[in-house]
């Protein structure tokens, strides 16, 4: 019975990991009701706090709808900003989001009381 117990319980395991989430992702929205029809956007990223100055890296461009979602982090923090751009014209950033991305938690834990 402790058996099939310990069999069914790993076959549960491995069944949530094998259809849940093994990734991370952030996904950015935000609203825009200043600029013009066509407007565009680019997302930048730095790896780290939003204090000081971060270095941002251009991670999307030519965004036309108003969220994006950045499937490449890795646990740690992230500072995102956005600029629009019209008629080839690009805009200064918007203000700074920080994304905290948490590590998964450890699985498969067990515990033998005898």
């Amino acid at each position: 019975m402790v058996e099939n117990m310990k069999q069914l319980l790993l076959a549960l395991v491995f069944a949530a990991l094998a259809f849940g989430q093994t990734t991370h992702k952030a996904t950015l929205t935000w609203a825009d009701t200043l600029n013009p029809v066509g407007t565009t956007y680019n997302v930048k990223r730095a790896t780290g706090l939003c204090t000081g100055t971060p270095t941002f890296n251009t991670i999307a461009t030519a965004i036309a709808v108003k969220t994006y979602e950045d499937t490449t982090v890795q646990p740690g923090p992230y500072c995102y900003v956005l600029t629009a751009v019209y008629a080839g014209v690009e805009s200064a950033p918007s203000n700074t989001a920080l994304a905290n991305v948490p590590s998964f938690p450890p699985s498969g834990l067990s515990v033998v009381v005898q």
